[in-house]
């Protein structure tokens, strides 16, 4: 774990050196997210889950889980995915440590 905190601090000041975004250099996800009806996620490494009221990403940083009513994804690519439909919360859970 120590030894990736290292590669992150210094991915992330390579990216101020150079002025590149962050979440290129780290591979951090991106999140806009559009008043309650739409959430467009870039950077993410997969889907987990997926039903009309959950849908849950797998990211760099932990699993990300959108929760609302009539979720839908309307776009889903190897970068990004773009869910609408009413979102009423989204959150982080736990990373997965590999050992």
């Amino acid at each position: 774990m120590g030894k990736e905190k290292k590669k992150e601090g210094f991915g992330a000041k390579v990216a101020e050196f150079l002025e590149l975004p962050s979440e290129v250099v780290l591979n951090l996800p991106r999140l806009i997210l559009t008043g309650d009806q739409q959430l467009l996620v870039e950077n993410h490494q997969g889907l987990q889950v997926y039903t009309c009221t959950e849908i849950s990403l797998n990211t760099s940083v932990g699993a990300l889980r959108v929760m609302g009513e009539e979720l839908n994804i309307k776009l889903i690519t190897q970068d990004q995915v773009n869910i609408d439909g009413r979102i009423r919360k989204v959150e982080w859970g736990e990373r997965e440590e590999n050992p």
